[in-house]
């Protein structure tokens, strides 16, 4: 490409640029950091004070190196460029025992290792996260493994597609570098990417007392996943009777959240659970922030596309589809790892109103697998509850329970009602079991309360920067309150804008500055949340500006914010540091408690029907908060209410559904019980409506109907579209559906017809008085599949024609709340 730039010292040649590691720099003086700036010419305006933790990021980004680059996947050449290099040079080998390695270790193929192998390292030196060899006495290289420092222990790592070469009957020993610089270069080794032959390298020899090598082998056992909102959790049931969780991070929670990263110039990967909250945390002011929350929405708009923007400046389009084939190979991949085992059966555990809906997605998404959703979540909760009731006798023969369960999660809120039985036979128990959903909100789960919070934190620190004089109202409980808290969130947005849906016409900086502002507040209320529903008790915690090591301080990092001042937007540069009560937390979301408790359970308790229940069941982790139970004991006795919630275990609520299916399948397989399932929709809190040639409103499915009912609306037979209105059990309205239909693909039928295919239904009867000309358009609900259908059928010349079947679903998040649309 044609250069149309002036060089004002042609010929030369710019010398090479420095690279420098985090860790490096830390062990820096600010002084230090200045100077590197200055040396690598990095410059910032001068009306912008960088402060220590400044200079890092800003050397990071323009010079940053990963601290440490692992050998961690297969490479076509890669293991015999390594052996060239040690059969041509001399290496000095330390037999010391300064560093000790288990002396025996099992690889699985195609599995790799990780801190849940639990391969702990020791030594007296001081380590680093560098690259090892697996050697013979004869110094053949066979495998590569790498440390990583995981809470301060030293844990040997092994990718998951590093080729391991044929074991023989050989002693074998483990490599390890105390130079940086070496490990360093053979990860350019073993990429081909040779600059510079270091003179020396020295190594220490770990002898192995053994090594083996296994084959994954497939099972027949099923994987039991539940797919949440926010998290993910997953387990089997083994051979001996007993059940394995599988683990991230430091427990069983694993975050249902994507990322998107740059593997090279116009490519991209993703990253996935807890990787994928480390980049959201990476992410600098003025750049995209590639990582997608609340996936679970997203089964019922999967061929959507979704945008993202990469450091490169690539923007990338990518299905949610692929994403979430991505996310699903990531479980399956993540389960051969710690398990073992390649899995054949998958049970994914669904909403009860969506199972159709989920059981046909994930069946595309994963076509190599036997994939099914036989338990619904309500239904999973419950045999929880069944099985300990049978593991303890503490249950009547032949008498029926009834159960209500109230399940928040990260995204929506369900309430399903169950009723169950339970027979001991002379060869096994027989449980009959009936779930039902009763009514739900696709708009109230965890989310809304961590949006309460971050609208909380925005005021906080707008007045924290005595910007705002105004005093955040404390007492605000009541719809009132709300109402004086969203006006002074709206205040706080001309200080602290988080609205980046407004910035697109905007400048890229402004944009990706605000949408960093209002991702980097919900990461942030989401710690605030968790950390004052966590199972110890916790009154006070504080905002700080200020890295400190105390229990009750949590970092706010002014370097991820960027306020509005007279120049436009830029980082704070001043310390925040102020209180947050736990009473003030729930002073806040009470109202939003209340109002969807009282929403779900005002009509059964004025019924009467509440007295009918003699468990209610609280799941989800959402349901941490005590304002759940408060809000409970308004209908029904305090003793009644059971939540899943152990001392001492923060996931409890979470697991209770996993451990309930994971119960079912075990007793199912060894043949202890045999299960009588069925479950049903009762109501369905939704209503469609279309509008007569008079512009009259015509209700034809009507909401919290237990009948299945078929709606008709008639036209002329020259239109060409049908508009639809979907409305909540309230009467607001949600989205709008446009039927479009061409007469001239309606295939002839005859009443016949239609008597035989429906039978003793308003659609046999309603085609009788069908006109010359008149097109009858009959609707009605697939409770199954959580939408609805529309069938028209026209007369012309005294002749029936029909046309197709078209289904429509309720939900979409089109019209659902969406906190990570950039209108928040």
């Amino acid at each position: 490409m044609s250069r149309y730039t002036y060089t004002l010292h042609p010929g030369t040649t710019e010398p090479e640029k420095g690279t420098y590691k985090r860790s490096k720099l830390e062990k820096m003086t600010t002084f230090q950091l200045s100077e590197i700036c200055r040396k690598e010419k990095l410059v910032m305006s001068s009306g912008n004070y960088m402060d220590r933790e400044g200079l890092m990021r800003l050397i990071m980004r323009f010079r940053g190196q990963k601290d440490y680059r692992h050998i961690a996947e297969a490479l076509e050449g890669g293991l015999l460029r390594l052996q060239d290099f040690l059969d041509q040079n001399h290496m000095d080998i330390n037999s010391s025992q300064d560093v000790i390695i288990p002396g025996t270790i099992i690889l699985y193929e195609g599995t790799g290792l990780n801190e849940l192998d639990q391969y702990k390292v020791k030594s007296d030196i001081a380590l680093y996260e560098g690259n090892l060899l697996l050697v013979d006495e004869n110094l053949q290289i066979y495998t590569c493994f790498y440390l990583k420092e995981i809470e301060d222990t030293w844990i040997l790592f092994q990718g998951a597609s590093m080729p391991i070469k044929p074991l023989t009957k050989h002693q074998y020993s483990i490599l390890y570098f105390p130079n940086e610089r070496d490990s360093e270069f053979l990860y350019d080794c073993y990429q081909g990417n040779v600059k510079n032959v270091p003179g020396r390298i020295e190594a220490v020899r770990i002898p192995l007392l053994n090594i083996e090598v296994k084959e994954v082998t497939d099972t027949d056992l099923p994987l039991v996943i539940d797919f949440g909102s926010s998290n993910t959790t997953m387990g089997i049931c083994l051979p001996d009777g007993t059940t394995k969780i599988a683990r991230a991070g430091n427990g069983n929670i694993i975050p249902s959240v994507i990322g998107v990263e740059e593997t090279e110039e116009g490519k991209h990967g993703f990253l996935f659970g807890y990787e994928a909250l480390a980049l959201e945390k990476q992410n600098y002011q003025d750049e995209d922030v590639p990582v997608f929350f609340d996936i679970k929405r997203w089964v019922s708009d999967s061929a959507r596309l979704e945008g993202v923007i990469l450091k490169s400046g690539f923007k990338y389009q990518i299905s949610r589809r692929d994403m979430l084939s991505a996310f699903l190979e990531y479980l399956m991949n993540l389960a051969k790892q710690q398990f073992k085992c390649r899995f054949k059966n998958i049970q994914f555990l669904a909403p009860i109103r969506q199972k159709e809906k989920f059981q046909d997605l994930f069946k595309e998404l994963l076509p190599g697998y036997n994939v099914n959703c036989e338990l619904d979540e309500g239904m999973a909760v419950l045999f929880n509850t069944i099985h300990g009731m049978i593991l303890n006798n503490q249950y009547e023969r032949g008498r029926w329970y009834q159960a209500l369960i109230i399940d928040c999660g990260g995204g929506t809120t369900d309430l399903t009602s169950g009723r169950f039985s339970i027979e001991n036979s002379r060869i096994s128990y027989t449980i009959n079991l009936e779930t039902r959903y009763e009514n739900g909100d696709t708009n109230f789960g965890g989310n809304n309360l961590t949006f309460r919070i971050l609208q909380m934190l925005k005021i906080k620190i707008v007045r924290a920067l005595s910007i705002a004089g105004e005093e955040w109202d404390e007492q605000s409980r009541d719809e009132g309150g709300l109402k004086r808290i969203n006006d002074q969130y709206e205040r706080a947005e001309a200080i602290l804008p988080t609205r980046f849906k407004k910035y697109e016409e905007k400048s890229r900086n402004h944009y990706f500055r605000v949408k960093n502002n209002y991702y980097y507040l919900f990461q942030l209320a989401e710690e605030v949340k968790k950390s004052f529903f966590q199972a110890s008790f916790q009154y006070e915690l504080f905002i700080n500006t200020e890295k400190n090591q105390i229990n009750n301080e949590m970092f706010l990092d002014k370097w991820k914010l960027s306020i509005r001042d007279k120049t436009g937007l830029t980082h704070i540069d001043q310390d925040i540091r102020f209180p947050l009560y736990l009473n003030e937390i729930e002073f806040l979301l009470q109202p939003d408690i209340y109002h969807v408790m009282e929403r779900f359970l005002d009509q059964k308790f004025e019924q009467g029907e509440l007295q009918e229940y003699e468990m209610l069941k609280l799941t989800g982790q959402s349901c941490k908060s005590r304002l759940f139970t408060e809000a409970l004991k308004q209908y029904v006795p305090g003793k009644l209410i059971q939540s899943t919630k152990r001392e001492g275990d923060d996931a409890g609520l979470k697991m209770c559904c996993l451990e309930g299916a994971l119960s079912y399948f075990m007793d199912c397989k060894r043949g202890y019980m045999k299960v009588n399932q069925d479950y049903q929709v009762r109501t369905l809190p939704y209503e469609i409506m279309a509008y007569t040639h008079e512009n009259q409103e015509k209700i034809l499915i009507r909401s919290l109907d237990e009948e299945d009912q078929i709606g008709c609306i008639s036209r002329f037979m020259v239109g060409k579209q049908l508009d639809l209105y979907l409305s909540d059990e309230k009467g607001k309205r949600l989205k709008a559906y446009y039927f479009e239909y061409d007469t001239e693909t309606f295939v002839r039928t005859t009443q016949e017809e239609i008597e035989r295919e429906y039978e003793k239904s308003v659609i046999q009867e309603e085609t009788d008085t069908i006109l010359e000309g008149e097109m009858k358009f009959f609707v009605w609900v697939s409770r199954k599949r959580w939408g609805f259908l529309v069938l028209p059928v026209l007369r012309e010349n005294e002749v029936l024609y029909k046309g197709k079947e078209t289904f429509f679903d309720f939900e979409d998040d089109t019209w659902e709340e969406n906190f990570f649309d950039g209108r928040k």
